[in-house]
């Protein structure tokens, strides 16, 4: 299987929710039970660091993002 890294797009929410989703029902994924919507998931990431791997034929793999942390 071969894919490229792309920047991710709004668009891509939906796949990425997705997988997001599979990963916390696993129950080691974070503390939370359901995915966020859009609004929240996207004001708490930063808009750089934002990548998806999209297959072949266009489906969404797996993804990465970037979140602030304070420096304490």
């Amino acid at each position: 299987m071969t894919f490229t890294i792309k920047e991710m797009h709004r668009d891509d929410w939906t796949q990425v929710r997705a997988i997001y989703g599979e990963g916390l029902a696993t129950g080691m994924a974070a503390f939370m039970t359901a995915p966020p919507k859009w609004a929240s998931w996207n004001a708490g990431h930063l808009k750089l660091g934002r990548l998806v791997a999209r297959s072949d034929d266009g489906g969404i793999l797996g993804f990465v993002a970037l979140s602030s942390v304070p420096d304490t």
